[in-house]
This record gives C-alpha cells, structure tokens and sequence, in this order.
C-alpha cells in the first residue's frame, strides 16, 4: 500500500496509464491483482460434498441461522437504527418510509 500511494505522489503517470484499461467500469489491473491475492487460498478449497453431507450438523445450523435467525435479526437492527437515528435527523415518516423500503429489499 505504501509503494503505491509513493507511485501515485512521485509518478503520476502509471496511475495515468492505468487508468486507461477500464472495462465497464472495472479496472482490470485491479482486478487481476485482487485475482492473483485470492488465488492461493482458491487452491486450498477441498471441493469433496462428501464430507459435508457425512455431518449434517454444520450445514443445519447454518441454514437455520441464515433462514430463520438471520432475517428478523437484521429487521429488528434496521428497525431500531432508522427510528432512533434516522427519525432524530430527519422526518418519522422518512424513517417509516426507509423501514418499508428495507422491508421489501430483504
């Protein structure tokens, strides 16, 4: 991070140069080097569903905490921050408004 924040001040042109591989609004050196990061740990992944159906525990808990619990945690959180936050700055309807919005996203 800090080789590039000493590029963008002392060698503007390379920021300049790299500017121009952009592909509907993706960088492309950025994304091949956040490609070449992820990589190794890509390498590690044990792709085997074998064991993931041989204890079932993990998979039940998961699917529980993402389909059950998850949902009406993060309704409540929402809820909680748009009508005391939200509601304190701008209008209570704006804060009734966003919590209807966020109703129909989730």
């Amino acid at each position: 991070m800090v080789a590039g924040i000493l590029i963008g001040c002392f060698l503007p042109g390379i920021p300049e140069f790299l500017a121009h591989f952009v592909y509907k609004q993706v960088s492309i050196p950025i994304a091949i080097l956040i490609w070449l990061m992820i990589y190794p740990m890509m390498l590690k992944i044990d792709f085997q569903l074998i064991k993931i159906c041989a204890d079932t525990r993990g998979l039940l808990i998961s699917t529980v905490t993402s389909r059950l619990v998850k949902p009406f945690l993060m309704f409540g959180l929402a809820t909680l921050f748009f009508c005391n936050c939200v509601s304190q700055v701008y209008s209570p309807n704006l804060a009734d408004l966003y919590i209807i919005g966020q109703c129909s996203i989730g």
